[in-house]
């Protein structure tokens, strides 16, 4: 269900963009705005001059919120043709630095390789399906992450946990509603 007052749409909670609404897909799941905002308030430190990458993308809320607070770029990775087509509209009318790939995420990471190490990770997958940590492994294995990257993780309160990559290690984690936020970062040496 939206997390905004207008059915079918989410607010930008901050940044340049605040106030805008943004079309969900019926498809999508959007992350809860209280979940955003404490994720937002996790990454403050970081989302400045942050090249990002939001798999899973749906209507692009996340991304969309990294840029509205000052990301320098997001790469969005949606599988969905109606879901991908408004999200580039979006990027587009909005004017923000944004690409938006209509592609399977896993299958994306698989066959790309990194073409620039991300800062920022958003991950949020259909809850119990398993994606994340396919996702999480290709992520590290291909080199995606920058040395300090950080990683966040959405599912299910009630899904298992997500088995990171050696190199990661949780940061934080708190469950908002239904939804179970995990940010994660490279271990320190």
């Amino acid at each position: 269900m939206p997390s905004s007052k207008h059915r079918g749409q989410v607010r930008i909670a901050g940044g340049s963009l605040r106030g805008r609404l943004l079309e969900v897909p019926p498809t999508a799941r959007p992350t809860p705005v209280r979940a955003r905002e404490t994720l937002f308030d996790w990454l403050a430190p970081e989302v400045r001059g942050a090249h990002c990458l939001d798999l899973f993308a749906g209507a692009g809320a996340l991304g969309l919120e990294a840029l509205s607070r000052g990301a320098a770029h997001c790469v969005f990775v949606e599988s969905g043709r109606s879901a991908a087509g408004m999200l580039r509209r979006v990027v587009d009318e909005w004017q923000v630095a944004g690409r938006v790939e209509r592609a399977d995420a896993a299958g994306w990471l698989e066959k790309c390789g990194a073409r620039k190490r991300m800062d920022i990770v958003f991950m949020d997958p259909p809850f119990g399906s398993g994606l994340a940590a396919r996702c999480c492994k290709l992520l590290a294995r291909n080199g995606w992450l920058a040395d300090n990257c950080r990683l966040y993780l959405e599912a299910g309160k009630r899904d298992p946990l997500i088995e990171l990559p050696l190199e990661l290690e949780m940061l934080r984690e708190k469950v908002v509603g239904d939804v179970r936020m995990t940010l994660a970062g490279r271990k320190r040496p």
